[in-house]
């Protein structure tokens, strides 16, 4: 490796003396001449010289204003100089930002071991510049990686929007009700799917295995799934739709009850409300639902096997029949916030929490319902991490 060394003195001779003292050390140097400190300046921000050998008293520019003008220049700041001059004016060159310091009349020794102790911390101050911009490199192909990455999550999360039921459908259904959703990452692995025939209206709640992308492909396959049961079935038994929408999935994740077998699926809920009769068809994988009334809280309990391959994947979904007044809360849920971690001990919310919570409330307005359930949320969760999708829809009967 070749070095080039700016030396700045305005005696020739001084620099005869030093290129003489430098062949010593082989043809690995350079030497540049400058007799003016404002010609030392251009010099460097030219060459851009590995070091300058700057003495302090020189015509124009004297040394100590040269190194000063160095500095301020980001071309030239980071060259090391060391400053050749008399002890007396050791402590202007250290102000200045030189970073070393030879005293007039110099030992060729030392010049040479001073100027072979700067070349070396050049060499790994180089080195870890190099490190610094692979590593800069890298991190920015990561960066980009990341935003690549999230850009298309985010893409993801307008068409996982896009098929789920709109506002202005839900709203023509269920005129007076909340969703809240907060899902753990960008996409989400639960979904709600609402429809109408006549008189009965569905809804139905569903938690899908995993959360983030892979929970999203999941919804996507149940809504689609959920739309073409409602269009291709005349039935109002919800245990059967949860029958039909188990053999969709199977056959979508190619399970066929083989042991070992990955056990992906979904939780749901599902009701059919007759509003003429006044009364509720549920049926539920795992997920159950609660009515709420000034009378309390019934549970519309849900059978313990999901929507997808299970050692009962043969067994039937039972329904429940139900009454409801007008005025009653309907609460479908996925299991999200029950099991979030957090409060004065760091622990799950739980279900009886959560129960309490909405038989509190569930007399509010549902736009307050939804809001005091969030900040609920958050203010259990605190500096927590979210452990799963949230989703909550209620219904005003």
């Amino acid at each position: 490796m070749k070095y080039t060394i700016l030396i700045a003195d305005d005696s020739r001779l001084y620099f005869e003396e030093i290129e003489k003292a430098f062949r010593q050390l082989g043809d690995g140097y350079k030497l540049i001449w400058a007799d003016t400190g404002k010609m030392a300046y251009n010099l460097a921000e030219k060459h851009h010289p590995d070091l300058i050998l700057m003495d302090v008293i020189i015509p124009e520019m004297n040394g100590v204003q040269a190194i000063k003008a160095l500095k301020e220049n980001p071309k030239t700041a980071d060259i090391p100089v060391i400053m050749l001059s008399s002890p007396e004016s050791l402590y202007a060159a250290y102000e200045s930002g030189a970073h070393d310091f030879i005293s007039k009349p110099f030992n060729y020794y030392e010049l040479l071991m001073r100027v072979r102790s700067s070349l070396t911390l050049i060499d790994k101050i180089k080195e870890i510049k190099k490190q610094k911009e692979k590593l800069e490199q890298e991190n920015y192909k990561i960066f980009r990686q990341q935003k690549e990455m999230i850009d298309d999550i985010t893409y993801s999360k307008r068409i996982q929007n896009a098929i789920l039921p709109t506002e202005n459908l839900i709203k023509s259904i269920f005129p007076d009700h909340f969703i809240l959703d907060i899902p753990r990452n960008i996409v989400s692995g639960d979904f709600y799917w609402v429809g109408q025939k006549g008189d009965k209206k569905i809804v139905a709640v569903a938690d899908c295995t995993g959360h983030g992308i892979s929970g999203a492909f999941m919804t996507m396959a149940g809504i689609a799934f959920m739309n073409d049961i409602y269009n291709r079935y005349n039935t109002e038994d919800p245990a059967e739709v949860l029958y039909l929408l188990r053999e969709h999935v199977m056959k979508l994740l190619q399970q066929k009850g083989i042991e070992g077998e990955a056990s992906d699926g979904l939780d749901i809920a599902l009701c059919i409300i007759d509003e003429r009769e006044r009364h509720i068809n549920f049926a539920g994988a795992n997920n159950p639902a609660y009515i709420i009334n000034q009378k309390g809280l019934q549970i519309l309990k849900a059978d313990r096997m999901p929507i997808g391959i299970h050692v009962n994947f043969t067994m039937p979904f039972a329904s429940t029949s139900i009454g409801y007044n007008q005025g009653d809360m309907l609460y479908l849920f996925s299991d999200g916030f029950p099991d979030q971690f957090g409060g004065p001990e760091n622990k799950k919310f739980r279900y009886k929490q959560f129960q309490d919570l909405l038989t509190m409330i569930h007399s509010l307005p549902l736009n307050e319902q939804r809001d005091v359930l969030r900040q609920t949320f958050y203010n259990w969760k605190g500096e927590e991490e979210q452990v799963d999708d949230i989703l909550i829809f209620g219904i005003r009967l």
